[in-house]
């Protein structure tokens, strides 16, 4: 095909037309069911919610009332050692100035709390600043930081 042909668009009957009825299964399909959770999911009142999502929707929440640098998932669940019953464990990495961090970190957690309602996932939200995030010194748990910034995933917005 030159760079000028648009590729041949294909209807999803004419791929099952040419599917193989007798066709051997592979094993990897057969093992699908068996796989082990991978950390981003939960049984909430017989639904899958992703907890991504949650977070995600979390993330939204917060940003009509903050100025969000990043959103970092950490602990069990960016470890994968997590329980169906684990949190989610989020830092919240906040625009300078800095600010109160009880009062700011109770207003986060009412957002949390209203997303938990509408998700059945809880939140747990650590709120830290830019300033902190760049120079873990600053922060009153150093250590606290480097290990989210060793284990954490940052979830995109």
């Amino acid at each position: 095909m030159s760079k000028h042909q648009k590729p041949k668009r294909h209807q999803l009957q004419d791929l099952i037309d040419q599917c193989d009825p007798d066709a051997p299964i592979p094993e990897t399909v057969h093992d699908w069911d068996s796989s082990p959770e991978v950390g981003l999911e939960q049984l909430v009142m017989d639904n899958i919610v992703a907890i991504e999502q949650a977070v995600i929707q979390f993330g939204r929440r917060v940003t009509k009332h903050y100025t969000v640098k990043q959103l970092i998932l950490f602990g069990s669940r960016a470890r994968g050692d997590y329980h169906k019953e684990s949190d989610a464990d989020v830092a919240v990495i906040l625009e300078d100035p800095v600010g109160d961090f009880v009062e700011t970190k109770l207003a986060i957690a009412g957002i949390a709390f209203d997303n938990l309602v509408d998700t059945g996932v809880l939140v747990q939200a650590l709120p830290i600043w830019e300033s902190q995030w760049a120079d873990p010194a600053t922060y009153d748990n150093p250590a606290l930081l480097i290990n989210i910034a060793t284990e954490g995933k940052i979830i995109t917005l």
